[in-house]
Formats: C-alpha cells, sequence, structure tokens
C-alpha cells in the first residue's frame, strides 16, 4: 500500500520549511522580557506544559512543583456528550465523585428525568444504586501532551492523530493549534463514558436571579451537580487523583487556581478585527438571540409544560444573548481598546526590531484591516463567494499573527482559550463597583434579604423548603464569592484550588465586567463568581438530606 504521508510529501515541503523557520527563530532569538502590563493583557489561561513556573514565583511567593501539576491535571475533567465538550469539571472523592455546574448538567437531567420535574425539585440519589446512568454522558481526562508542530507542519494533523490512535487506540487524541497555529500540541484522553447522576439543587437555586443576575455579582446562585464515574459497573476508583475538599473555602487575598477549559478567547485578534466585531459581528448576533427569545416566547405562552420543555434552551439562549451583549459592551469601552491598541503596537515593534519578523509578518496587520474593510462590503452587496474567498484569507493571516506571537514571546504568555486544559490564577479580592464596594463573599443572609426585598417574585424566588428551613440554616455561611483568576465560558464547573490543592470553590460565572476580558485581559474590576463549599455542604445536609454526599466530599466516611 502507498504511504500517504509519503505521497503527501511533495505539497507540504514549503509548510516544513516554514515550521523550520519558526523553529529556528525560537531558538535564536531569546524571547524578551514581558513586562507585566504586557503579560496581564493578554490573559492568565496557562497550559501545563508551560505553566509559568517564574511567575508564581514573583506574584505567590510559591512556585508548584511537577507533581503538583500532574497530580492538578490528572484530577480535573472535560465534560461533555457524544459529539462535543461544552464544561468543565474534577473529581472530588476517591470513589468517583465528579463535581460540575447545575447549568452545565441540567440537559442531563432533562434527558433522564421522564415524567418527573427534577429540574424543578432537584435530585439526590442517595445511594449507588440508585444513581441514574445519563445515556452519551463523558467525560475526559487529559494524560498527555506533546509539541507536534514540526510534525502537523509536515505531514498534516490526520496524519498526526492517525499515528496516535495507532500507538494507542484505548485514549481519544486530540491536537490543538495554539497561538492560532504558531504551535501545537497533541493532547491525549482518557475517557469516562459511563456517568450517572447522583445529585443537583432545584432549578431555582441554581439559577436565583434568573437573567437579571445572570453575569452579576454579590449573587446567590447554588450552581453545583454531582455526578459519578462507573467503570465495568463500578464507582471509578479516583483516590490517586481527586483533589481534597475545604468547607472553610479561602481567605481574602488568598492565591488561589482555577483548573478547567476555557471555550475561545479572542486575545490574538487585531484591533481591526476586533473594530469590525464592535460594528458589525456581535451586533447582528445580539440582535439574532434576542429574536430567538422571543420566538420562545411566543411559542411557550401560558404553556407550562412547553416552558418546562423549553427551559433548558430558553435559559441557553438568555445566557448567549448576555454574554454577547457583554463582549460587545467590552469593545465600546474605549479603556478596553486602548489596552488592545497598546498590546498590538508593542508586538508589532518588538516584530520590527528583527528583519527577519519584518518581512514575514510586518505587513499582516495592514493586510487583516483590508480584509474588514471588504468584508463590509461584501455582506452589503450579498457576495455569501467573495466573503468566503476572505475568510479563508483572513484564516491563513490569523495563523501568521500567532507565528508572530510566539516567535516573539514563546510562551511567556499564554495562548487564546481553545477549550482545552488550562490553570488561571489569582486572589480572592472584591471590587468597586457603582460607587460603592462589592464584598469578596456573600452569604446565606443576603439570599433570604433579596428574596424578601423582591417579594418573593420570580425570579428571586425561593422553594418552599427553603423557607420551611431558615430558622435551622447558619444564615452566616458563605454562599459566593470573587476572585481574579482568568476565566472564560467553559470554564463552568472548573473546580477553584489553594495551594494544597484543595477545592475552595466551584466556577460558574463572571461579573459583567469580565465579559471584555475575550479580548484583552483586565482585572481591576473583572472577577470570577465561584459557589463556596460552605454553602454546599450546608445545602447538602440541611435542605436535601444528603448527609452521606457531604460526608464523601468531607472525608468523613
Amino acid at each position: 500500500m502507498t504511504n500517504p504521508i509519503s505521497q503527501a510529501a511533495p505539497r507540504r515541503r514549503l509548510a516544513a520549511v516554514r515550521a523550520a523557520f519558526l523553529v529556528a527563530l525560537v531558538g535564536v532569538f531569546a524571547a524578551p522580557a514581558v513586562d507585566a502590563q504586557t503579560r496581564k493583557e493578554l490573559g492568565r489561561m496557562w497550559t501545563f506544559e508551560h505553566a509559568p513556573l517564574g511567575w508564581f514565583q514573583q506574584a505567590y511567593d510559591w512556585q508548584p512543583s511537577e507533581k503538583w501539576l500532574e497530580h492538578a491535571r490528572l484530577s480535573a475533567l472535560r465534560l461533555g456528550n457524544q459529539g462535543r465538550y461544552f464544561c468543565s469539571a474534577s473529581f472530588v472523592s476517591p470513589y468517583g465523585l465528579i463535581m460540575t455546574n447545575h447549568h452545565c448538567a441540567r440537559d442531563f437531567v432533562a434527558q433522564v428525568q421522564g415524567d418527573r420535574d427534577w429540574q424543578t425539585n432537584g435530585f439526590y440519589a442517595g445511594a449507588y444504586e440508585n444513581e441514574i446512568k445519563i445515556p452519551g454522558a463523558k467525560c475526559s481526562q487529559l494524560i498527555s501532551q506533546k509539541d507536534v508542530t514540526k510534525e502537523v507542519k509536515e505531514h498534516g494533523e490526520q496524519a498526526v492523530l492517525a499515528a496516535a490512535r495507532e500507538a494507542h487506540p484505548e485514549l481519544e487524541h486530540q491536537v490543538i493549534a495554539l497561538y492560532q497555529g504558531g504551535n501545537y500540541q497533541l493532547y491525549s484522553h482518557r475517557i469516562y463514558d459511563d456517568l450517572r447522576l447522583v445529585c443537583v439543587p432545584h432549578g431555582q437555586s441554581a439559577h436565583f436571579g434568573g437573567d437579571p443576575d445572570n453575569f452579576c455579582y454579590p449573587r446567590w446562585g447554588l450552581d453545583f451537580a454531582f455526578l459519578r464515574a462507573y467503570e465495568n459497573g463500578r464507582p471509578v476508583d479516583s483516590k490517586e487523583h481527586c483533589f481534597q475538599w475545604k468547607t472553610a473555602g479561602a481567605s481574602e487575598g488568598e492565591p488561589v487556581f482555577v483548573i478547567g477549559n476555557p471555550g475561545s478567547t479572542g486575545r490574538l485578534k487585531t484591533l481591526a478585527q476586533c473594530e469590525y466585531d464592535r460594528d458589525h459581528l456581535l451586533p447582528n448576533l445580539v440582535r439574532r438571540y434576542e429574536h430567538m427569545l422571543e420566538r420562545y416566547e411566543q411559542e411557550v405562552g401560558d404553556d407550562e409544560q412547553k416552558r418546562k420543555e423549553l427551559l433548558p434552551q430558553i435559559l441557553r439562549a438568555e445566557n448567549s444573548r448576555k454574554a454577547l451583549q457583554g463582549y460587545l459592551d467590552g469593545l465600546r469601552n474605549e479603556r478596553i481598546m486602548a489596552i488592545k491598541a497598546k498590546a498590538e503596537a508593542e508586538l508589532r515593534k518588538e516584530v520590527a526590531k528583527r528583519p527577519e519578523l519584518q518581512d514575514r509578518y510586518g505587513d499582516v496587520w495592514d493586510r487583516l484591516a483590508a480584509i474588514q474593510t471588504a468584508r463590509v462590503q461584501a455582506q452589503k452587496a450579498g457576495d455569501r463567494e467573495q466573503l468566503r474567498a476572505l475568510q479563508a484569507e483572513e484564516k491563513e493571516l490569523n495563523v501568521k499573527i500567532g507565528e508572530a506571537c510566539f516567535a516573539v514571546y514563546g510562551t511567556e504568555i499564554p495562548p487564546d482559550a481553545t477549550m482545552s486544559l488550562r490553570i488561571s490564577d489569582g486572589i480572592v479580592k472584591g471590587y468597586e463597583y457603582n460607587g460603592t464596594l462589592a464584598p469578596p463573599y456573600t452569604t446565606l443572609y443576603g439570599l433570604f434579604a433579596r428574596y424578601h426585598e423582591f417579594g418573593g417574585k420570580h425570579p428571586f424566588d425561593l422553594p418552599q423548603v427553603w423557607l420551611d428551613k431558615e430558622k435551622e440554616l447558619d444564615l452566616s455561611t458563605p454562599f459566593n464569592f470573587v476572585a481574579t483568576c482568568d476565566i472564560i465560558g467553559g470554564n463552568s464547573g472548573s473546580p477553584m484550588i489553594d495551594r494544597e490543592q484543595n477545592v475552595v470553590g466551584l466556577i460558574f460565572d463572571g461579573n459583567i465586567e469580565m465579559l471584555g476580558n475575550r479580548y484583552v485581559f483586565d482585572d481591576e474590576v473583572s472577577r470570577t463568581v465561584s459557589v463556596h463549599p460552605a454553602i454546599i455542604v450546608e445545602a447538602l445536609r440541611k435542605i436535601y438530606g444528603a448527609g452521606a454526599l457531604a460526608d464523601e466530599l468531607e472525608r468523613r466516611q
């Protein structure tokens, strides 16, 4: 049989030379020291193969060992179904117990609840034999990473994947394009595809405040869910790689780390591309979701059964609309665009210092700017062919931007998010907003205050059991809290851990100011929002009768 790689070699010789050129550049020219501001602007979504040990030492007088990083990587998971991955998760007990968000699991709940209404009323299995299998659900555990830039440039992604599958057919393999194609990594995952539903809270408890509070803080969302991974009909033995639980959480000012899978960012987009998104792409997308929500409301009307059936789709559409509006607001913020312009100018200046880079990449920014103008004209003319040609050219130029960035900075800055595993650092910290201060933590006191202040009207209503149990609850229990870690969609369900790898939070949201971080990172007021472990334990023990599950988390068994 003819070797397809050998046949492809002549066609790929130019790509191989290009790859060798990049390797040589990175080797010959040491990446310049990246100043703190540039590092900050391009974010903190670090890959595990290039974890910034020096930065951790500088920022926190501490750095993780290789063993620490390996344990964190293997304790983290990526959650999805047969077709795609969409959330993050983690092992949180020795018995295959998986923690993620309610909003990540709600489609699973709808899938298995039958004529019951677990989305509204919550669910707790209470015993292994009552845990409900979720057909099609799976999670992946990152086993290994390998730099395959040279192989991809020379032979193509499919050849690399084919070789990986032949060597390790038991794993799921993925070629990840980092720095828009400036670097390629082969990520190999172990798959757990027997997942079972263990516990979810009331839908209204998880989504308290509804769309008005979404992407906002202070807030009170009990957005957790627990699943369990099984193998051969038994819970997975995960004692070697699972996070510990710390009900007390983290202190204000303490360093914390998010281990998860951010979906996508656009921090290597040029200023011209951001302006196109601001003026054309995002306004159109926002309008599309507004019309979608209008259609859902017309379809549902007063039919509560129809609303129950469409609730997951409605919530997703509301979330998408608000997220897109937040991205748009970020690009309309002059401060954000000024930061973006400065970061681009710095990169172009570094490229211009080196004739080899200037010859290869110096005109890419101007060419991309011309494409944005041509796209607007093609759209007005209705030309669905000229647009395709422009998109193809833009894709090629995006790779050049990534190559230029990688040639200049190397791994001193993190690549854009790709729904692959990252570690993001920050500290627990409140912020100024609306002329006052947002506290680092909210408490159960605030949940009941918000319920009463809005007269118990939806979406600030509470399930009756919470009202019945109010006097039994410790109202000083921390509920949600904020930190300066770098997240985006896809990080939902990520564990937040401390330096001892204790779970001190569960990522489920960011504040509205965080959405502008899609294009440039800024932690002045942008924050992650997490569920505090104390409220999860308090709710399990006093609301849901799930003391055994709380014992499993707190290792009291």
